[in-house]
C-alpha cells in the first residue's frame, strides 16, 4: 500500500498527481499501519514464548513429582522382586518372622527416604 501511495504521488501517474497531499496522507497512514502490524506480530511472538515457557515450567514440576514417586517406590520393587522368586535356599523364607521383618525393613526404608527428601527439600 505504501508503494501504491508513492506511485500515485509521482509524476508517472499524472492524472493522480494533482492530489499529492491526499496520497501523502495515504502513504503515511499505510506506513503507520505497517508499523502497527509489525508491533502486534512481535507481541504475539512474545506471548507465544511466554505461554511455552509457562508450559515447560509446569511440565518440569510434574516430571519432578513423578521422579520422586519413582525413587520412593524403587526399593520396594526391588524387595518384591527378590522375595517373589521363592528360591529354596533363602534362609529368611523359613524363618517365622520373615514376613514382619520384610514389612519392617520396607517401613524403615520409607521413613529414611521421607527424611532424606525433606532434608533436600524435594517436597
Amino acid at each position: 500500500m505504501t508503494d501504491i501511495g508513492e506511485l500515485f504521488q509521482s509524476r508517472i501517474c499524472s492524472p493522480f498527481a494533482d492530489h499529492i497531499q491526499v496520497w501523502d496522507k495515504f502513504t503515511h497512514r499505510a506506513e503507520r499501519l505497517q508499523d502497527h502490524v509489525h508491533l502486534l506480530r512481535e507481541n504475539m511472538l512474545q506471548l507465544r514464548e511466554l505461554y511455552q515457557s509457562k508450559q515447560d515450567v509446569q511440565q518440569n514440576k510434574i516430571m519432578g513429582i513423578l521422579t520422586i514417586v519413582t525413587t520412593f517406590f524403587l526399593p520396594f520393587t526391588l524387595i518384591t522382586g527378590w522375595y517373589g522368586m521363592n528360591f529354596a535356599y533363602m534362609p529368611e523364607l523359613k524363618w517365622r518372622y520373615s514376613y514382619p521383618a520384610v514389612i519392617l525393613v520396607a517401613v524403615i526404608i520409607a521413613i529414611g527416604e521421607f527424611i532424606y527428601f525433606k532434608k533436600k527439600k524435594f517436597f
